[in-house]
């Protein structure tokens, strides 16, 4: 049930990732040609593609943390079940600290800078920084998912 339910924020996740990068892209091809070609630059450009970098950094490292996609060094060709299991119980626990960082101190930050303001949208400056705890809250989300499956192997 766990999985369906991540299988769809994934879902959702990844497709706004995707209308995110358009806007991104067509807000930095805007202020390349309205500069450039028209002399007009365009300020909110700028702030509006740190805002959406921003989203899209936090955002999918969430995502791709549910697939597994981050980099992993291989530092033993074959290793035996026993050593595999310390391995990914360290690299678990390394999971754990860094959800735990996101949370936390993403969400400080988010309260800390949301009495700021970008003058050129029109908003506060905290939505620069949600996507910190966002991104804390989804991994711990496909986390739990992960664990539980490492339980059910576990008990099988």
């Amino acid at each position: 049930m766990l999985k369906r339910f991540n299988d769809l924020v994934t879902l959702a996740v990844e497709t706004a990732l995707g209308v995110g990068f358009l806007a991104l892209i067509g807000t930095v091809a805007l202020q390349v040609v309205a500069r450039n070609l028209l002399g007009l630059p365009f300020i909110w450009t700028l702030d509006l593609a740190q805002l959406l970098f921003s989203w899209l950094v936090f955002v999918g490292a969430a995502v791709a943390f549910r697939r597994g996609a981050h980099y992993t060094v291989d530092l033993w060709p074959e290793n035996s079940p026993r050593i595999d299991r310390v391995l990914q119980a360290i690299s678990l626990l390394g999971a754990v600290v860094v959800v735990f960082v996101l949370l936390r101190y993403g969400w400080n930050l988010t309260r800390i800078r949301w009495s700021g303001s970008v003058q050129s949208l029109g908003i506060s400056r905290g939505w620069m920084f949600v996507p910190i705890p966002l991104s804390g809250a989804l991994m711990l989300l496909f986390l739990i998912e992960f664990l539980s499956g490492v339980l059910r192997r576990r008990e099988a």
